[in-house]
Order: structure tokens, then sequence, then C-alpha cells
């Protein structure tokens, strides 16, 4: 296997390396659920990107001494491809680095977690293999009990995994039950705000505003004929179905498991309880899974309070507004669609790169990612300024990200069409130039092919 790039993680004053092909973002430390019964390498859950992941502490992958997750230099990995349910709580994040194979001694093992050690500077750092460690996890065994004559398989027989799906399974009173994680958007604490609303259903708690969002939180324990017990285990599921959100509150979380078709017994139309879609055998124990027709149920009978996603009902005659931000290059003001941007940044410094395109600054390293930086102000013969709330622009591009330095960030505005006029230059740097202020303000907008704007920035 050959290694191109490691990202350096740093325990106390040991350095290990993770190739930077399985790494997806470096993040801070968000909120960790916890998890009960699980390996003793996870740490929890945690909410990243909108989706649910399972947060395993790299100390403890290798033997060494737990990651705090409090001190401010900790971050959080996300991993790619078959491990993107997965991510590592590490000590400190360093560097990437551009692996010379004439300094990387590759190690001739075999189910060892250090594949190879990078001579770097002062240091030697020992390159970990996070399909192993990881795989270690996973190859724990469990004995089967028989619960009945269903479950009951034959120990010579070959094990098929296939059909499996994910489950988040939680406690609520003495027992448990199971939401498919994709029904999932994220989990939060309980120790949040949330504001009473009168006159609502009993199982209604209240409303809280999560990131701009007002979201409804129902008791799932009362609707489900429990007694609630406040808690600092409490959690609320944030679910979304018929393009609404909703706050599940439960008792606590105990784990996430893959279960297979084979697990599951359906109760089918037969069942008197809606709310129970079936029963998951998991060893000596019972599951029940919570039905779609009882979310549903939840939504139907607090529709009047439980807010749409949409921001706003859009007629069929409606006109669809183009969403751009505006930002000076010298004493002009420019923009780039809002679909092409994919986040602003502080200044930063840029390390150049030897026989670069003549219009490219250099690159930066974000969260582990490598970005190039183009110049626009070389593009449009404009001085560049050396002071003042420079920001970069970070956008898509085919062939990966680009980031482009700007003397300040005016607005991001939604324009009706009605206020843009094609831009008729012969470059094809612009699309159109944007009419604001009646007229008195012109902002031209660069084409939203990014990768055209710089000659060979890509």
């Amino acid at each position: 296997m050959l290694i191109e790039e490691i990202l350096i993680i740093r325990h106390n004053e040991v350095s290990f390396g993770i190739s930077t092909a399985l790494i997806g973002q470096i993040l801070r430390v968000p909120d960790i659920t916890s998890l009960a019964l699980s390996p003793y390498e996870v740490r929890g859950l945690c909410a990243v990107g909108g989706g649910i992941v399972t947060l395993l502490d790299f100390n403890l992958l290798l033997g060494l001494t737990p990651c705090s997750a409090l001190d401010q230099k900790n971050r959080v990995i996300t991993l790619n491809n078959e491990m993107n349910t997965l991510a590592l709580l590490v000590d400190q994040v360093t560097v990437s680095l551009t692996i010379d194979q004439q300094k990387i001694e590759y190690l001739d093992v075999v189910d060892e977690a250090i594949i190879a050690i990078v001579h770097y500077e002062d240091m030697l750092i020992q390159v970990v293999s996070l399909e192993y460690v990881i795989a270690a996890i996973r190859s724990v065994k469990v004995a089967a009990q028989v619960v009945s004559e269903k479950s009951r398989y034959d120990t010579e027989s070959s094990i098929k995994v296939e059909d499996k799906s994910r489950y988040l399974v939680f406690k609520m009173g003495a027992e448990e039950y199971a939401l498919p994680i994709d029904d999932l958007r994220e989990i939060l604490n309980a120790d949040v705000t949330i504001t009473a609303m009168a006159g609502s259903n009993d199982e209604i708690i209240g409303m809280m505003s999560l990131r701009e969002e007002l979201v409804v939180i129902a008791d799932l324990r009362r609707f489900y004929g429990f007694q609630p017990k406040p808690g600092e285990k409490n959690r609320i599921m944030i679910v979304q179905m018929h393009n609404k959100t909703l706050g599940l509150m439960i008792d606590e979380i105990v784990d996430i498991h893959e279960f297979s078709k084979a697990d599951l017994d359906s109760l089918g139309t037969s069942n008197d309880d809606k709310r129970i879609a079936g029963v998951i055998h998991n060893g000596d124990k019972l599951i029940s899974l919570v039905s779609n027709s009882a979310i549903e149920s939840l939504l139907e009978r607090n529709n009047d309070i439980v807010v749409s996603n949409d921001v706003a009902a859009v007629s069929e005659n409606a006109v669809e507004m183009v969403e751009v931000v505006i930002f000076k290059l010298g004493n002009e003001e420019y923009a780039f669609s809002i679909e092409e941007v994919a986040e602003i940044i502080d200044m930063t410094p840029v390390t150049p790169v030897a026989n670069a395109a003549e219009m490219v600054d250099g690159i930066i390293n974000i969260r582990g990612q490598i970005v190039t930086i183009g110049s626009l102000h070389k593009r449009l013969g404009i001085k560049i300024p050396t002071h003042g709330d420079q920001k970069i622009i970070i956008c898509h591009a085919p062939k990966g990200r680009i980031g482009f330095f700007v003397n300040t960030v005016s607005d991001v505005l939604s324009i009706d069409p009605a206020q843009m006029r094609e831009e008729e230059s012969g470059d094809g740097l612009f699309s159109n130039v944007i009419h604001l202020d009646e007229g008195k303000r012109l902002v031209l907008l660069f084409n939203r092919n990014i990768s055209q704007v710089l000659e060979g920035a890509a």
C-alpha cells in the first residue's frame, strides 16, 4: 500500500499519521452522547453535517490514555468511504504532509496497527492503519442466545452479512426502542431552553430554536404511556418527516446497532398498537421498533404548531430569486452565485508553490484539506491591499475547491432577475451586471464556471 499524504496527530510527545485519503473533515468537538454497553473505544454519538456518527477515541484504539474531549486543541476527524459512519476524537491535529517515499519505511508486518514510519524533521511519525484498528473493534464476537424457534441459528451454518440496517436504540422507562438511523437528523442534550406552549396537547413540551429554526419538542415517553423522568441522560432526537422537523424527548440513548431482516419480526396489519412496527431480536432482549405511523400521528395531532421546513410557500408564478455573495475588489463590487460558495473564512497565510500558474497565489490548509488560492486582483489588474478586513471566499470547482482573497464581503442578497442585465464582454469572466439602488450601485456577477475565472488556477 503506497501512502502519499498523511495527517499528523499529536499525543503528548508522540506523533502519529493517518492517510488523508480516508479523511473527510477536521472539526471542533461537538456535543457527545455517551452510549451504554458500547465497546471501550467508542466515546459515543455526535452530529456532524446533519448526520449522526459513532465517535471513536483515537488514543484508545492504540491502547493509550483517553482523549479528554475538553481541551481546546482536541478535534474530531470524519472519515470517508465505507467508514463514513465513524469519526475519530484526537488530542491535536498539526499539519498534513506529502510523503517523500525516500523518507518512509514500510513495515513488513501483518495484523499490526502501525504499518510505516515517516522521518520528518526531527520526528518519527508512526503511520496507523485505521482499517486494522477499526476492524479489531468490529470483529468482537458475541455468543448467540436462543429466545424463540424463529431466532434459533445453526452455529455450523455460514453467517450472511446482508440486508442490514443501522438503528438507534434508546430507552423509555425500562423498555428499549429503536429508530432507523436514516430517519434521524441529529441528537441533542436535553439541557436546552424550551419555551412552553399554552393550549398544546399533553405530549408537547414546547418549542426551541435550533440554528435559527423553530422546532417543536414532543415527549415521546408520554406519547407511549411512560411517566417522564427528568435526568442528565435525557436526550432529544431530531426527526424529519413530510418536510417537517420534530424533536422527540426520550430517557437515554443505549447504542447504535446493525440489525438484519432476520432479526426483525414485523407485527403486520393485525397489530392493534400502531405505534410499534415490529420487534427486533437482540440476543436475549426484545427491542420495539417505533413505527412511522407513530411519528405521523404526532405530526398530525400537532399540525397547527409544527413548523414546516419551507421558509415560504412559492406559487407557480413566483419569481425565482438569485442569491449572491457580494464583495469588494479595490473600489468595485463583484459577486459570486451563492451556489458556488462553500464558505467564507478570515485571512490566513498562504504558502507559495514553486512553478505555479501566474494567477495562483499559493495554497492554504483548511481543516486538513489543501485549497488553491487564486488571485482575482491579478486577473483584473487591481492593486492588492496590504491591510484591512480581508476575507477568503472558498468556491466549488470541478477539480476541487478554489479560494480567492477579497477586500471585504459586503452582502449576501437575493436578487430579482429583473435587476440583472447580461454582460456582453467577450472575456467570459462575467455573466451579468446586477443593478442595485435603482441603478446607482452596479455589481459584476462572475461566471458560474469558477474554474474558468483563473487560467490554470484549478
